[in-house]
């Protein structure tokens, strides 16, 4: 039963970063650059803002009660060294970083203040969908190296 229940954690942990990270590339790279050609209504961006706004709000929860799980039941393992401690670290630290540039962003809505700087513009460019677009490509590359230093552990 416990196998089973760690299962349909880890598969609702993958899907809610699949579903903020594809979506995240999905605005970054389809929907922005059809907004800024004049091809998408104003009424119809706002409704998509909207509504990934709570699908992201979803996957923070999600990602935070799952991965609290997965994370205490990796590290009460033999199998969870060093190594996959500081990696695990890591990934919780970028995931925090994505959170908080969310919460960040909701906090700020507005206006932005004329007269701001290039590198203004570049931090606020970096600062939210690109930044967590980039943040959960690495995220799910961690990921990877996790799965990795169990495996190799495993194989003795």
């Amino acid at each position: 039963m416990a196998d089973t229940l760690l299962l349909v954690i880890r598969w609702l942990h993958a899907i809610a970063a699949v579903a903020w990270v594809g979506g995240g590339i999905f605005y970054w790279i389809v929907l922005r650059p059809a907004q800024r050609a004049g091809m998408v209504p104003a009424p119809l961006a706002r409704f998509a803002g909207i509504e990934f706004s709570s699908l992201v709000a979803l996957c923070i929860g999600v990602l935070a009660l799952t991965g609290a799980i997965l994370g205490v039941q990796r590290l009460s393992e033999a199998v969870a060294g060093v190594p996959y401690f500081v990696t695990l670290a890591v990934k919780v630290a970028l995931s925090a970083w994505m959170f908080f540039l969310v919460v960040a962003r909701r906090g700020r809505g507005g206006p932005k203040p004329a007269g701001r700087s290039r590198l203004q513009g570049m931090i606020d460019g970096l600062g939210h969908v690109n930044m967590t677009v980039v943040l959960g490509a690495v995220i799910f590359l961690i990921s990877d190296v996790l799965r990795y230093l169990v495996e190799r552990a495993l194989a003795g």
